[in-house]
């Protein structure tokens, strides 16, 4: 008999199979959006031990005196389908210079959203982003706002994806006589059984770096990471599926005129934390509450916040167990085609597991800075000004027995980061 999730990812892989062999794609539109930055990176502190954890390091930010000076920070092209018969088939490709694969893709869906004289309907299914916020919403799944995410955002892009189907439904309010939009949202989903990997022994980070469908991600090899938890390497791949159980997100939209909008969310992977799989991959049972909001204050000024709050925990007896909490706020403002942005984020981990040889308390904060300007049509420039600091128990690691020595470095450390961004944009 089959597992739930295996069925799941199967008639995931069937309707998008079908939509893309089936004659009526021969009837459609096709449109390409694709940009190219390339950065000028200065970064301080750049101790060993504060290098980028995509180099094994402690650090939170993606880069680290190894990359200062002249990057290819990332290239993507995205390509949407638009088929006469209300579905739409869309997918996104990012090149990087960093990490454990550089070329990729970062979502692949199918959407079906029919008109409707009244309430409005729209079904994805495939591998997306969730809309938990309002920091991402150009091509690519990018920012307008800064080219560092908050660090809610940033973990969002390493560790959750929807692979899986997503139905919602939204009362419009102008069809109604109303200054008040609603929506509700509900998703089924498999292959998220890592989530909660990197908050829990990294901590949260701030950077743009999206994890590729597949890819594994790294951080430093901590030597809380034997005994019993050796099966754990110093890696994690998100987008498995190891313990055959379904997660669930369900959410709230409320939109007034076009000014004001906030969305609820509540997320639950339903991991079983004792399954792991023959590489050392555990399902993390993570579930978390998520508050967005963005408000228009004019045509130029606006601010966003969002706030999450939630937990994870593996292996046998709760090994490993951390509550995790962060917030940010952001306010940009407009200027014909200049945009100047500021967030402040605040960022928390919270040990409630027994095991004393790995302790993963973590907390910390950054400001975020952020000029944008796009002269032409098909160029951008902006320069970006990130300080973080954060503070990691694990970085100073008590000696377990049977283990190398720990850890022997200050708990406390921080980082000024540059960035002068040019973008080619098709």
């Amino acid at each position: 008999m089959k597992s739930k999730g295996t069925l799941l990812l199967r008639l995931t892989h069937v309707l998008l199979t079908q939509v893309l062999l089936t004659p009526v794609a021969l009837a459609a539109e096709y449109k390409l959006e694709a940009s190219v930055d390339a950065a000028w990176v200065r970064a301080s502190n750049n101790a060993e031990w504060m290098q980028s954890w995509l180099r094994e390091g402690t650090g939170i930010t993606r880069y680290d005196g190894h990359n200062d000076g002249l990057v290819l920070s990332q290239a993507m092209a995205e390509g949407e389908v638009d088929f006469e018969n209300a579905w739409q088939l869309q997918a996104t490709v990012y090149y990087y210079h960093d990490g454990d694969t550089r070329l990729g893709l970062t979502e692949a869906a199918l959407t079906y959203q029919p008109l409707t004289a009244g309430w409005k309907h729209r079904v994805r299914v495939g591998a997306f982003y969730p809309n938990f916020s309002f920091e991402n919403p150009k091509a690519g799944w990018q920012s307008p706002y800064t080219y560092s995410f908050s660090a809610i955002n940033s973990w969002v892009a390493e560790e959750l994806r929807t692979i899986g189907t997503e139905w919602q439904i939204t009362r419009p309010g102008r069809q109604y006589n109303s200054n008040h939009t609603f929506s509700l949202v509900s998703s089924v989903f498999v292959a998220n059984d890592g989530a909660g990997t990197l908050l829990a022994w990294r901590g949260w980070a701030l950077h743009n770096r999206q994890t590729l469908l597949g890819e594994r991600v790294a951080f430093a090899d901590y030597p809380s990471i034997s005994g019993p938890l050796e099966l754990q390497p110093n890696w994690v791949k998100p987008f498995l599926e190891t313990d055959d159980r379904i997660g669930y997100y369900i959410g709230g939209h409320w939109r007034h005129r076009r000014n004001t909008e906030l969305r609820l969310y509540r997320y639950d992977n339903r991991g079983d934390p004792l399954q792991v799989d023959s590489q050392g991959q555990y399902a993390w049972d993570t579930k978390f509450w998520s508050l967005s909001l963005k408000h228009l204050f004019t045509r130029e000024w606006r601010v966003l916040a969002q706030w999450m709050d939630g937990s994870t925990a593996m292996g046998d007896s709760a090994a490993v167990a951390v509550d995790f909490n962060a917030w940010y706020l952001l306010t940009s403002y407009k200027y014909h085609k200049h945009r100047f942005s500021l967030r402040y984020d605040n960022f928390e981990t919270v040990d409630t597991d027994n095991n004393r040889y790995d302790v993963n308390d973590s907390h910390g904060h950054a400001w975020t800075l952020a000029w944008r300007y796009q002269p032409h049509k098909y160029i951008e420039m902006g320069i970006e000004y990130l300080y973080a600091t954060s503070w990691n128990a694990n970085r100073t690691t008590p000696d377990q027995p049977g283990a190398d020595a720990g850890f022997d470095w200050p708990q406390r450390g921080s980082r000024e980061q540059w960035q002068l961004v040019i973008s080619g944009v098709y």
